[in-house]
C-alpha cells in the first residue's frame, strides 16, 4: 500500500512538471482596445474652470459641452510580435457630434506608435491634414508601484499597478503575465507581461482590452508610405509642432497637449 501510493505521488508530481513544462505563453498577436473619453469632465476640468477662459474659448466649450457626447469611444489595436509592437486606431463612423469635438481630445486620434523593447526606442507617426511627422526617441521612463488588485480582463487575470510618466502623470495599468511582453497601449510600458487595461485620471480616459488573438504574425515599423517622411528624434519635431502646427498655443496649453502626444 505505501509503495503504490509513492508512486502515485510521484506520478502526480512528473504530471504537474509536464504541465508546466509546456504551458503556453504567448508573445505575437492582436489585441482590440475600447477607448472611453469622458468629454463632458475633461472640457469642465480643464477649460470651464480657467479663470482667463476667452469669450469666444467659453462659447465654444459651453457649446461641445451641450451638443457634444458625454463620452467618446473608439477602438485601437495593438499588434504584438516577441518585443514589437504597433499601436493604431482602428477606423470606423462616428456620429457627427464626434468630429465637431474631436480636436479637445489630448490624444491625436490617427497617430500610429511602433515600439522596439529590446532596443529601448520606439516610432511615433504624427497626422495633421494632409502633413505628417514621425518621430524616433528612446521610451520614456514609467515609475511602476505594485498592487495587490486583480482584475480578469478579456479572459486574462491581469494585476494592477500604479505608475507615473512623465514625472507628473498618474496612470492605473492592469498587466497580464500571461502574455510575457512588457508593453501596451500607445508608450505605456515596463511591466512584466501585456498591459490589457489602462486608466489615466487626469485626460478623463480608460482603455480596457475586449479582444485577445493570438497568431504568429510579424509587427511591421513601417508607419507611413510617403517617403518624404522621415523620422525625426523627439526635439526636433517638439519644435515644428510649437512653431507651425500649435504655434497658436499658449505656453502652458501647449506643453499639457504634448504630454498626451508623448504618451
Amino acid at each position: 500500500m505505501r509503495k503504490y501510493i509513492v508512486v502515485l505521488l510521484l506520478l502526480v508530481c512528473f504530471m504537474a512538471s509536464a504541465s508546466a513544462q509546456y504551458a503556453f505563453f504567448p508573445s505575437s498577436g492582436t489585441i482590440t482596445y475600447e477607448r472611453k473619453f469622458h468629454l463632458q469632465n475633461y472640457l469642465k476640468r480643464n477649460f470651464l474652470n480657467k479663470p482667463d477662459l476667452g469669450t469666444w474659448d467659453k462659447i465654444s466649450v459651453e457649446q461641445a459641452v451641450k451638443s457634444g457626447p458625454v463620452e467618446m469611444i473608439t477602438h485601437h489595436s495593438l499588434k504584438f510580435f516577441d518585443e514589437e509592437t504597433l499601436f493604431e486606431t482602428i477606423q470606423e463612423e462616428y456620429p457627427a457630434n464626434y468630429r465637431n469635438v474631436s480636436w479637445y481630445s489630448p490624444f491625436i486620434s490617427d497617430s500610429k506608435t511602433y515600439i522596439n523593447v529590446k532596443e529601448n526606442s520606439f516610432l511615433k507617426l504624427l497626422p495633421f491634414g494632409d502633413e505628417e511627422l514621425l518621430m524616433k526617441d528612446s521610451l520614456p521612463t514609467v515609475k511602476w508601484k505594485y498592487t495587490d488588485e486583480y482584475r480578469n480582463i478579456a479572459g486574462y487575470d491581469c494585476r494592477r499597478a500604479n505608475g507615473i510618466i512623465q514625472d507628473s502623470i498618474y496612470v492605473v495599468a492592469f498587466f497580464a503575465n500571461q502574455i510575457p511582453v512588457p508593453a501596451g497601449p500607445e508608450l505605456i510600458h515596463g511591466l512584466p507581461g501585456m498591459i490589457l487595461g489602462v486608466s489615466i485620471p487626469s485626460m478623463n480616459i480608460n482603455m480596457f482590452a475586449t479582444k485577445v488573438e493570438l497568431n504568429n504574425t510579424p509587427v511591421s515599423k513601417v508607419l507611413t508610405k510617403k517617403k518624404k517622411v522621415v523620422a525625426e528624434p523627439k526635439a526636433a519635431v517638439i519644435a515644428k509642432l510649437k512653431s507651425s502646427v500649435y504655434d497658436w498655443m499658449e505656453e502652458k496649453d501647449f506643453n499639457k497637449k504634448l504630454k498626451a502626444i508623448l504618451f
